[in-house]
């Protein structure tokens, strides 16, 4: 495994980072992502940490709304529906973030990519990495082109 500036293994960074997105410690997190940006300027590590922070980012969001929503819980009947349904909705957002937070750990862990749907592809374009689409090209005479299944004319 590579080593940092700081003679740190780069996962514990990433490690660090989807514990504190399960914790729910986005301050925590950002401030990880800060100095992995800043100190060890690694673009793996900074990627995973962004993944990470951005998971925490969205159950931070996600309890803002029910609390801003909680207002509505002293109308008598409606309110307790309403609040039921919201924090149903909070809590399906918290286990698929718990979820995604496990799989993030555990492929960081092996020293892969944690590749969080989304996630992902919001930390490569915050990064600057573009992706490449590996589908249909575009060419007409692609023979992978469904509108042409006798390949190119020769």
């Amino acid at each position: 495994m590579r080593k940092g500036k700081f003679n740190i293994v780069l996962p514990f960074y990433a490690i660090v980072g989807f514990v504190l997105a399960m914790l729910g410690q986005v301050l925590l997190c950002g401030l990880l992502l800060c100095f992995v940006l800043v100190a060890e300027r690694d673009e793996w590590a900074s990627r995973q940490c962004m993944q990470a922070f951005f998971l925490s980012l969205v159950m931070s969001i996600a309890n803002l709304v029910q609390n801003i929503l909680s207002i509505f819980t002293s109308i008598p009947v409606a309110g307790w529906l309403f609040s039921g349904v919201i924090s149903f909705i909070v809590g399906a957002i918290s286990i698929v973030v718990l979820i995604f937070a496990i799989i993030g750990l555990v492929r960081v862990c092996k020293g892969e990519d944690a590749r969080l749907p989304w996630l992902s592809a919001l930390a490569g374009k915050a990064y600057g990495v573009v992706t490449s689409h590996t589908g249909n090209t575009g060419n007409p005479n692609h023979p992978g082109n469904p509108q042409d299944p006798a390949g190119p004319a020769v």
